[in-house]
């Protein structure tokens, strides 16, 4: 999208232009209409006879009327001001309020579209200059060349001719109200092209908190400016700006207006500080210079603000380098008349400023580009010899933001040989830097040499035709044209930030929607993902449960009924031991002490080994699970590293010397008992108890009394070395049975197989939650991910309401407030 320009409705050919026209051809059919209504006048005939009116009649007329018209022009002047500075102020506080937005929410830059072809590009030239800050000479167009080109060379033209001009004039820089929807390439206030070495960045390319960075600038620097507007058509008086590129001959230009040798002047370029020259009676009719340090402080009344500096002293003032002033304001008089004289009109204060050279140095010139804001009419001197240079060019380029037409002066025409060509390019270059100027190029462009005009006191010698010319367009541009040159320049910055405004507005208003829409879409598509999301974790954190409890449950439960039986069975763990004989017993007991120990721990061992692989089982169907709700992640939990802490508790049996002895004597005397009393009550009933007796009482007649004693030490020996054999003979069993009894014993009184169990248990229990959390810890991820974008997704939408009812507001406003700039006419010309 190309720049494209407002401006005011109606013919855009200058009236000051066009009247001038009119009045140099004698067209006398309409007078000036100074309060914006058409007013027709009698039709003059120069055959009519005209009442003869006596001099003294005459004169006193001509002072009434010029009394007249200049209380009508402060009026309408008043009045347009009036109007003018409340819309600044409008303007103002709309810009400040979108200073303040995009502070917390960036505001989107319109992107670049480039011409889709030649023709568009040709179009688009027509309706706005292209911006360059590199000022590349622009391709001619040639139709509009050989038309405009004729326009500069004949006061009356033709109708053609003067209505590409009037073409011209309206499109320069400002965008009209039917071309406005086609405007989205650049903007020109508001532009944020930016410059890197000598080529042009596409402000696309850079970061959106680097462009909002640069348009927050931007905003800044119109608000300024507006204020500067402000100031300026709140003065009644007007300031004009003298400048140009280095030795141009602006201070002899201006000492040629003055009629008087007082800015100095030389070969070599000798201004390097501002003077401001004003009339005399403004400083109570006393001309002298005062040197100021500090303009903003500056009072005439209070001379501490300011060095007295005699008018025959301000060469050496001017000319010093390092001159602490940063403004000469010389107040000095004009002899001539009222009607003559620029400086001393009767009408409005007049302050002609001088301007160091563009080029002197890079402060001066950023001085010069910043004082220009704060002038009402810039008069342009450009050397004959040399053209228009880089700086002239951007300075007009800059200038050309408010003030669409600019006064230029060709000095030292004199010297050059071939005039026409010069004129010819020069005309050129004001084409493409100012066409509005160009088209006004027959009152705003004069080619003279300001060193030839006599600056003698009291000498009558006429100014040169073309000078003499160059000051009634001059005087007419500044103090006829008053309401044009001081107020077209705020008018014009109005359209011009108004309309960027609301291409802004627009593009942002769009924008807005477009995100509404999106975050909108995203958030109704989401909603269901995010549901099941939602549901899935409670169910899954459920399942997780549930199955590591499953699994732990289940482990315990196998690894005390394993330890149980393992103890039961204990004895086979020292079926296989082998026995080293009655002398080594001692050892063979604690040889099967730690056997049944390590059997026990073997059974531990097998139980952890089972416990690591049902865990990592466990935890494969748990990341089972979460790999179907969130995806694929990795296991960060390692099961080899549950039992790298041993907490087996051994089973320790101490050996005693009643564990090498087995006999239970009341077992075995209560057998006896039995077995006697069973032999006792058979064999009585058998033979009876009379017959027993009788029996034992004859064996003991036939063997006697002395052969019983006799032999019942040695039977009793017999017994006694039968009894050792024995006790010998089973030592071995009674250890072992002894150790087995005492291990059994030892692992119910210290709970071992629960503990190991739970142990065993916790183990998995703990590895499995580690697992569990870090599934839950993702399903919480995902679901803070959801809820952060949902989030982002309902704040962008509100603030897309949000921008998009301010930037609605700040449309209507913008249109309101151009409807009214817009309305102000600034084209009228009042006859002083």
């Amino acid at each position: 999208m190309a720049a494209q320009y407002l401006g005011a409705k109606g013919s855009s050919a200058s009236s000051f232009t066009q009247q001038k026209i009119r009045h140099l051809s004698g067209d006398q059919t309409s007078t000036p209409d100074y309060f914006g209504v058409g007013k027709r006048s009698e039709i003059w005939n120069p055959h009519r006879e005209q009442p003869a009116k006596s001099p003294a009649t005459t004169g006193a007329t001509n002072v009434q009327q010029h009394r007249l018209n200049v209380q009508q022009e402060q009026q309408i002047f008043a009045d347009k001001s009036t109007r003018l500075l409340e819309l600044l102020t409008k303007t103002s506080s709309v810009i400040s309020d979108l200073r303040e937005f995009n502070g917390r929410h960036m505001v989107y830059y319109p992107k670049i579209a480039a011409a889709t072809n030649g023709t568009d590009h040709v179009s688009l030239q027509r309706q706005a200059l292209e911006r360059s800050q590199t000022l590349i000479n622009l391709p001619v167009e040639p139709e509009l060349k050989r038309h405009m080109l004729k326009r500069s060379n004949s006061l009356g033209g033709t109708e053609v001719e003067q209505t590409h001009a009037q073409n011209a004039s309206d499109n320069h820089r400002i965008l009209t109200s039917d071309v406005a929807n086609a405007f989205r390439s650049k903007l020109n206030v508001l532009n944020l092209d930016v410059k890197v070495g000598h080529q042009m960045a596409n402000v696309n390319s850079l970061a959106q908190e680097s462009i909002t960075a640069l348009l927050e600038e931007r905003l800044a620097q119109s608000i300024a400016h507006i204020e500067k507007i402000h100031k300026r058509v709140a003065d009644t008086s007007s300031k004009v700006l003298v400048t140009g590129d280095l030795n141009a001959g602006k201070s002899t230009f201006v000492n040629a207006l003055l009629k008087r040798e007082i800015l100095p002047s030389d070969q070599q370029p000798c201004t390097s500080t501002f003077c401001e020259v004003l009339d005399a009676t403004i400083n109570d009719g006393v001309e002298q210079a005062h040197a100021v340090r500090d303009v903003a402080a500056y009072n005439r009344t209070d001379p501490s603000t300011y060095d007295v500096i005699e008018l025959r002293h301000l060469y050496k003032t001017v000319i010093e380098e390092d001159t602490p002033y940063k403004m000469l304001k010389v107040y000095t008089t004009d002899r001539r008349q009222t009607e003559e004289s620029l400086l001393h009109n009767g009408v409005v204060d007049i302050a002609l400023i001088d301007s160091p050279g563009l080029n002197t140095d890079s402060i001066k010139t950023t001085a010069v580009f910043a004082r220009q804001e704060e002038i009402d009419v810039v008069v342009f001197v450009v050397s004959a010899e040399n053209h228009f240079t880089l700086s002239g060019k951007e300075f007009l380029w800059n200038a050309a933001n408010e003030k669409a037409h600019i006064f230029i002066v060709v000095n030292r025409f004199d010297s050059i040989r071939d005039k026409e060509r010069c004129k010819r390019l020069i005309l050129e270059q004001i084409r493409q830097l100012s066409p509005a100027t160009y088209a006004d190029a027959d009152d705003l462009v004069h080619f003279v040499s300001a060193g030839s005009v006599d600056l003698e006191e009291g000498s009558h010698k006429l100014d040169p035709e073309e000078f003499a010319r160059l000051e009634e367009r001059l005087r007419a541009f500044v103090l006829e044209n008053r309401v044009k040159s001081k107020l077209s320049p705020a008018k014009n910055y109005l359209l011009n930030v108004l309309s960027d405004l609301h291409v802004l507005s627009e593009s942002n208003h769009e924008e807005a929607n477009k995100d509404l829409q999106h975050a909108s879409s995203e958030l109704e598509a989401d909603k269901p993902a995010y549901e099941r999301l939602l549901a899935a974790r409670d169910h899954i954190f459920d399942q997780i449960e549930r199955i590591a409890e499953d699994s732990v449950r289940g482990l315990q439960t196998l690894a005390n009924t394993r330890l149980d039986t393992a103890v039961e069975q204990i004895e086979s763990a020292i079926s296989n031991l082998e026995y080293p004989g009655l002398f080594l017993i001692w050892q063979y007991a604690q040889d099967v002490a730690d056997s049944m120990a390590h059997s026990l721990q073997k059974e531990v061992k097998a139980l952890e080994a089972y416990a690591k692989d049902k865990t990592h089982e466990t935890i494969g169907q748990i990341h089972e699970l979460g790999t179907t709700e969130i995806g694929e992640y990795s296991q960060i939990v390692d099961v080899d590293s549950m039992f790298l802490k041993s907490r087996d508790r051994r089973i320790f049996v101490e050996i005693e010397a009643t564990d090498f002895f087995d006999i239970d004597f009341n077992d075995k005397f209560s057998v006896l008992s039995v077995s006697l009393g069973a032999a006792t009550m058979v064999g009585g009933r058998v033979m009876g108890v009379k017959n027993v007796v009788s029996s034992i009482w004859n064996v003991s007649n036939v063997v006697g009394v002395t052969n019983v004693r006799r032999w019942m030490v040695p039977v009793m020996g017999f017994a006694g070395v039968g009894l050792v054999v024995y006790v010998v003979s089973d030592m071995r069993h009674a250890v072992e049975r002894k150790l087995a009894r005492k291990f059994k014993a030892a692992v119910k009184d210290s709970n071992h197989n629960e503990g190991q169990s739970y142990r065993i248990a916790r183990a998995s229990r703990k590895t499995l939650r580690v697992e569990g959390w870090e599934l839950q810890t993702r399903f919480q991820k995902a679901v803070d991910q959801k809820e952060k974008m949902r989030s982002d997704m309902v704040k962008k939408a509100q603030m897309s309401e949000e921008a998009m009812k301010y930037f609605s507001n700040v449309i209507t406003t913008a249109t309101e407030v151009r409807s009214k700039v817009e309305a102000v006419n600034t084209q009228e010309v009042c006859k002083l």
